[in-house]
């Protein structure tokens, strides 16, 4: 299956507001189906006490830095993303992360090697949403990516964040 075929959504336009606002939204960037996928190997993972408690950002969240999963995933969406917004991105890391109850994500905009970042949630394990907030000027925007949806952004220009995770059930 080539990925790449009807999954970049109207390239143009994805690119003029990348380029004006400083990130784009692209729904149903993964289908369902590859989330539920993903999500299954994660949860091997997590049964196999792979991810650490806590990081430098998150204290109440598991992490991992650059699993094969995530990984394999940066490989594929990468041309893709370089296609939609019309720049040459060149894969740096993956980092997943799993939230608990309470984790907070402060306010922060990301290292150099994050000039384009990309947030992809793969699964939820409560009802709802938790959004994500950027800041671009003087204007806050509430981002609410279903699993598959991405946010692409300029992660060192734009600061984000996640308020308190109230999740946990």
């Amino acid at each position: 299956m080539n990925v790449s075929e009807g999954v970049v959504p109207s390239s143009i336009r994805c690119e003029q507001l990348f380029e004006e606002y400083g990130y784009v939204v692209l729904k149903q960037f993964i289908p369902r189906i590859m989330c539920e996928y993903i999500s299954e190997n994660i949860r091997v993972l997590e049964t196999s006490s792979y991810f650490n408690y806590g990081d430098t950002q998150v204290e109440k969240a598991f992490s991992a830095a650059s699993p094969a999963i995530t990984e394999t995933l940066l490989d594929v969406v990468t041309p893709i993303l370089s296609k939609t917004i019309n720049c040459e991105l060149y894969p740096t890391y993956s980092y997943l992360r799993i939230y608990v109850k309470g984790a907070v994500l402060a306010k922060h905009v990301d290292r150099p090697s994050c000039e384009v970042s990309a947030t992809l949630p793969i699964s939820y394990g409560c009802p709802g949403i938790w959004p994500l907030y950027i800041e671009t000027g003087d204007n806050v925007t509430r981002v609410e990516l279903e699993p598959g949806d991405a946010l692409i952004y300029k992660g060192i220009e734009i600061p984000h964040w996640r308020e308190a995770f109230e999740g946990g059930c």
